[in-house]
């Protein structure tokens, strides 16, 4: 199926691994011309190299999401590279562990900086040039610890109010013809991330926490996070908007 993203302009944040970089591939492959931004400058030129050896066209920028004097660089020179902003993909994203007691507020605060406050400051800079290509889309990757209660609190708590950001955003920029959506993964491994290392540390954790949470028998992977992103993102996707995608495997329990 053709999802008519040829020639389109997205940007992904954190995309230099993971699920960023997925995304970014899966976009790549559809057609769309990207934008890539994360903090490391080797390791993201590292995966556009990569990517452009694969025949995207690509556009990186290393920046820290959650300064805005950085985060508008980084829209205004993809805009002036590409002639316009068509996708933003807000994946940039992390968890800071602990109980209500053991983190201050500066731990609070860089976990909304992260997951919260970025994301919106970047809708509201891309929005705004998306406003001038006559609409867009921006899909937030939010997590099911943002739709159900688990996971670090205050991770957890940044994620739900980035789902509810993303309703009232989708009801706001409706007439502008942009629409707004999330994505809420499950857990996903991938070589590097945070899982890969906590399950080689512990084996018999990871053979505890799959039996118990994943019916698939497995975690899933950033490829199969991409696609369900690059879909919201689409044209084919025109009256999905406000709603919150669970990409998990079931891993997830919540009833909506």
């Amino acid at each position: 199926m053709d999802l008519g993203l040829s020639g389109k302009v997205a940007l992904v944040s954190g995309a230099s691994r993971g699920i960023g970089r997925a995304i970014a591939a899966a976009l790549a492959h559809e057609g769309a011309r990207i934008s890539l931004c994360a903090r490391g400058a080797d390791r993201l030129e590292q995966s556009a190299a990569d990517l452009r050896g694969a025949g995207a066209q690509v556009f990186a920028l290393a920046a820290d999401v959650t300064d805005q004097v950085q985060a508008a660089r980084w829209i205004r020179a993809t805009a002036e590279y590409w002639g316009g902003v068509d996708i933003l993909i807000n994946n940039a994203g992390g968890a800071v562990v602990g109980t209500l007691t053991e983190l201050p507020d500066s731990a609070w605060q860089e976990s909304f900086a992260t997951n919260f406050f970025a994301p919106v400051a970047l809708s509201r800079m891309a929005a705004a040039e998306m406003n001038l290509r006559g609409g867009g889309a921006i899909v937030n990757i939010s997590s099911i610890y943002g739709r159900e209660a688990g996971g670090p609190i205050a991770y957890n708590a940044a994620k739900a109010a980035l789902i509810s950001m993303t309703k009232m955003l989708a009801r706001e920029l409706a007439p502008k013809h942009i629409r707004v959506n999330s994505v809420a993964p499950g857990s996903i491994i991938y070589p590097g991330g945070v899982w890969e290392q906590i399950f080689r540390e512990n084996p018999a954790f990871e053979r505890d926490f799959i039996s118990h949470d994943f019916p698939a028998g497995r975690l899933g992977r950033p490829d199969e996070v991409a696609y369900a992103v690059v879909m919201l993102a689409s044209p084919k996707a025109s009256w999905i908007t406000g709603a919150t995608l669970p990409v998990d495997g079931a891993q997830g329990r919540s009833l909506i």
